[in-house]
């Protein structure tokens, strides 16, 4: 068996972002990643956008090195981000196991003793004294009994799932990039491919955003609802229904999109965006109350964190009717809501963190779930080299560390907009 300090499970945003700030705290840290290389959603999903912030100094970082603002989003590329994330692991001294899928957690009482990874059809056992669940849909969490909420609390329906992708040939002289709410003509055109036929339902919305290499764009536009990115019999749907919407969307941008007359399909991501699955119980379970009124949690290991509630519809396309009205309030993150109630050695990181469903809706962004990592890295350092358990770990000193060497600012109550 193989022995570390930390073990993160998971290399997304929030992951990567876990492991390197565990590495630099003094942990011997390993990253665990079913696939050839980190990134999650920002790499193998395609994103290219960064939405929302936080004072987080490894998406601060990060941003710096891979990032281009176009118009007023900030957009990066994926390729680039690749590189980057390996530079930033390599550099903190991060052991890597990719190609290695969860397979199980050895619970015993209380405490996580070892993992099972599956990995070139051989299944290994790693033990360390802290575990980190940066899987997005909470694997680790979920095999060890920890209680969770699917999707929103009074149906369990969960936002729909998109497959991102680039299309090149794009005019910038003339090109618009909408998004929800904007280009009202161009949203209502889009409604009669769908109601003709083709565009395959329950496609609907308009979404485009400035290339992250000139004269290309991204485009969020593929849509399947009710499905549970915790089924692999939905997954397999998602990803064979949104990957037939490609052609028919890119027929639309041909035809009916300003800039967009001779665009063709460049790439498309490696696999399924999810957006929302398991919300996962902890010491705390955020709301979208203390987003409202700017929390200020006295254990915050996220602070200035700020994005509208993004839920997408969860019956059809564009946004959800649900959402609540968001005036840029900056918020923080409890380090409770990072707590795997019943367990002893488990962190939470990214959007499987203790929240309610529109709570996540907000802090389901990367920037904000880099800065969980963050502080889920510095946690699980001083739990995992000290030999205490991750309550005993005093929040004040998290937050010393993620200010001192990791860039973090204060708190503020601040509105953006």
């Amino acid at each position: 068996m193989n022995q570390y300090d930390v073990i993160v499970v998971g290399g997304g945003p929030a992951g990567t972002a876990a492991a390197v700030t565990a590495a630099k705290c003094g942990a011997k840290t390993l990253l665990v990643e079913k696939n050839g290389y980190v990134g999650g959603v920002s790499t193998a999903g395609l994103m290219t956008v960064w939405c929302g912030s936080s004072s987080s100094g490894f998406y601060r970082r990060v941003r710096e090195a891979t990032t281009e603002q176009r118009g007023s989003r900030w957009v990066y590329n994926p390729e680039m981000l690749k590189s980057c994330y390996l530079s930033m692991l390599e550099e903190a001294g991060v052991e890597l196991l990719l190609h290695a899928s969860f397979l199980r957690a050895n619970r015993v009482g209380q405490h996580i003793e070892s993992i099972d990874v599956l990995g070139a059809g051989e299944v290994l056992t790693l033990t360390a004294p802290v575990f980190i669940d940066a899987t997005g849909d909470g694997y680790v969490a979920k095999d060890a009994g920890v209680s969770f909420i699917k999707g929103r609390e009074s149906d369990h329906l969960m936002q729909p799932m998109s497959l991102m992708f680039t299309v090149g040939g794009v005019d910038e002289t003339k090109a618009v990039y909408p998004t929800f709410g904007k280009y009202h003509e161009l949203q209502a055109k889009m409604q009669e491919y769908v109601d003709s036929g083709k565009i395959d339902h329950p496609a609907g919305h308009v979404i485009l955003i400035e290339g992250y290499i000139h004269g290309t764009a991204s485009v969020n536009m593929t849509n399947l609802i009710r499905v549970d990115g915790t089924d692999v019999n939905d997954l397999t749907r998602a990803e064979l229904l949104t990957r037939r919407q490609v052609p028919q969307i890119v027929r639309f941008l041909r035809e009916c999109v300003p800039g967009y007359e001779n665009c063709y399909l460049l790439q498309t991501a490696d696999t399924i965006g999810v957006r929302e699955t398991l919300h996962f119980e902890g010491e705390y379970r955020l709301n979208e109350q203390d987003i409202l009124n700017q929390e200020i949690f006295h254990d915050w290991v996220v602070s200035n964190a700020a994005f509208n509630f993004g839920n997408h519809n969860l019956t059809g396309s564009g946004a959800d009717k649900s959402n609540l009205h968001y005036s840029g309030q900056q918020y923080t993150i409890p380090y409770r809501s990072l707590l795997a109630k019943g367990l002893d050695n488990l962190l939470l990181a990214g959007r499987n963190i203790s929240g309610t469903h529109m709570a996540h809706a907000s802090y389901r962004v990367m920037p904000i779930c880099m800065g969980m990592g963050e502080g889920a890295g510095v946690a699980a350092a001083l739990a995992g080299t000290r030999g205490i358990a991750l309550r005993a770990v005093n929040p004040k000193e998290i937050q010393e560390i993620l200010m001192r060497d990791c860039g973090v600012s204060l708190p503020e109550k601040k509105q953006l907009k």
